[in-house]
């Protein structure tokens, strides 16, 4: 199975109501904000085991010998090693010399033993919520089974993996399912959130890209029996109970517009459109080389479609083998894809079911309806923040520090959204709005790593603007019509 890729802390530092801030002229730090943008979002790198914290104009927070912070490092060194220490949901930077980093306005330094309040951090983090979670030593993926998370998962497939990492104001976080249940500290997936449901964030002082979860019982979440019951039941953690985020890659179920069934690979290693019914045989991850903009695609055996020098299409590869022939071009075309295999032929679906790359010319029998399943819950973000709903009027506003989570059905390859007030999403006015009572079916391209692009029924993608506004103007691709799923 693949690697998700190589996951970023990005995140915000909230101290006394005033987010850190990078300024781009003179790279300038000050803690004045009382939003996250772009200015105020941070990201954690591990080296040696030692931290570092780096701005988004790509410089390190550097502490020098005598107490003052500049945010102007281009290289990591003594001066810019940090230690993150955590309690009760709040964060403390502590430098190479043993002092605390903090203060207000401008007046930021690190020359204080003393743990005043201004010193102690919420974390908030600008990461895409929705996330798989792997448990470091069982090698093994958290899933929904039952009204219980496991840690049992070779492989994450389909949407009981997909956990929504939910943030709040008071630096703690919940872990919700793909069907909207919260894990509580005692095992139980409530309905409902409570305080039970709330955890904080403790990183790893070896290696800030893993984590602990601390239960409000203040006992650390740990995997419990032969299938690794999520629970918190330990008074002091251990590197077994140490847990990494990862991407969720996209997965799709793939229907042959002409012969109307399912690629499938439960039979044999052949890939053959021959499935009434979609279940993880007919369920594929597709990921895309950032570089060529290419796709492979896994089943849920962990192998990778391969064209053969005959054309054919068999799931045979490992993951490290892949080669020129396990790419593929995904043409998006609304609800319908078509697939350009290695061999620059269309992946086409012969009346016997077989799959092989043949066609020059679309057709019906190269054309796939399909449909993402690991998304029942969408959570966006844009080039300005994230996406959530305006309770006066129900438009979209994409300039917030914290995330709504969406509903997202989709059928026959159409989305349908609707917001937390219960409407679905309309592009019809200026503005795209959650206003309508009946669905209204907008459609995907996945074009780039964790990137989707949205277009509305007039053909026009969804668009951000500065100033917070979402419309279906979007005549092209770009940073504007991109939106991080």
């Amino acid at each position: 199975m693949s690697q998700f890729g190589e996951f970023a802390w990005r995140f915000g530092l909230k101290s006394k109501g005033n987010f850190l801030t990078a300024e781009a002229f003179g790279f300038r730090l000050n803690c004045s904000s009382k939003v996250m943008k772009k200015k105020q979002i941070f990201s954690m790198e591990s080296e040696d085991g030692k931290t570092f914290i780096k701005t988004h104009l790509n410089r390190y927070l550097s502490f020098k010998a005598d107490g003052s912070v500049t945010a102007d490092a281009e290289a990591k060194g003594e001066d810019e090693a940090v230690s993150i220490v955590t309690s009760e949901g709040k964060i403390m930077i502590v430098t190479a010399r043993g002092f605390f980093f903090g203060g207000q306005g401008e007046a930021l330094d690190a020359f204080t033993k003393k743990l005043d309040e201004d010193r102690m951090w919420s974390l908030q983090l600008a990461i895409h919520p929705q996330v798989c979670i792997r448990h470091v030593m069982r090698k093994r993926y958290v899933h929904v089974s039952g009204d219980q998370m496991t840690t049992d998962e070779d492989i994450p497939w389909g949407s009981d993996p997909l956990i929504t990492v939910n943030s709040f104001e008071d630096g703690l976080y919940a872990l919700e399912t793909d069907d909207g249940r919260f894990l509580s500290y005692n095992a139980e997936l409530k309905p409902k959130l409570d305080a039970s449901c709330k955890f904080a964030i403790e990183f790893y002082k070896d290696d800030v890209g893993k984590i602990f979860f601390k239960g409000s019982n203040n006992k650390y979440l740990t995997a419990l029996g032969a299938s690794g019951i999520l629970k918190a039941t330990k008074d002091e953690p251990t590197r077994d109970d140490l847990f990494t985020l990862e991407d969720s890659q996209p997965q799709f179920k793939l229907k042959n517009i002409k012969w109307g069934k399912f690629a499938s690979v439960k039979l044999a290693v052949e890939v053959q459109c021959n499935a009434a019914q979609a279940g993880d045989s007919e369920f594929f991850q597709f990921e895309i080389d950032k570089d060529t903009k290419k796709w492979s695609i896994c089943s849920n055996k962990g192998l990778f479609w391969n064209c053969g020098a005959d054309g054919s299409i068999k799931a045979v590869t490992e993951s490290r083998l892949r080669g020129p022939n396990e790419w593929f071009t995904v043409n998006w075309n609304g609800p319908r894809l078509s697939l350009v295999a290695s061999n620059g032929k269309l992946v086409t679906v012969k009346a016997n079911g077989a799959c092989s790359a043949l066609d020059s010319a679309p057709s019906d029998e190269n054309a796939f309806q399909f449909e993402i399943i690991n998304r029942p819950k969408l959570v966006l973000r844009g080039e300005f923040g994230f996406v959530s709903t305006l309770p006066s009027s129900g438009a979209l506003d994409c300039g917030k520090s914290l995330p709504e989570v969406f509903t997202m059905h989709v059928a026959a390859g159409l989305c349908h959204i609707s917001s937390s007030n219960g409407k679905y999403w309309d592009a019809s006015g200026e503005r795209v709005a959650a206003t309508s009572a009946e669905p209204v079916p907008f459609t995907m391209e996945f074009v780039e790593h964790s990137k989707v692009a949205i277009k509305a029924p007039n053909g026009k993608y969804l668009q951000a603007s500065g100033m917070g506004m979402v419309s279906a103007t979007g005549a092209a691709i770009d940073a504007t019509t991109l939106w991080e799923y």
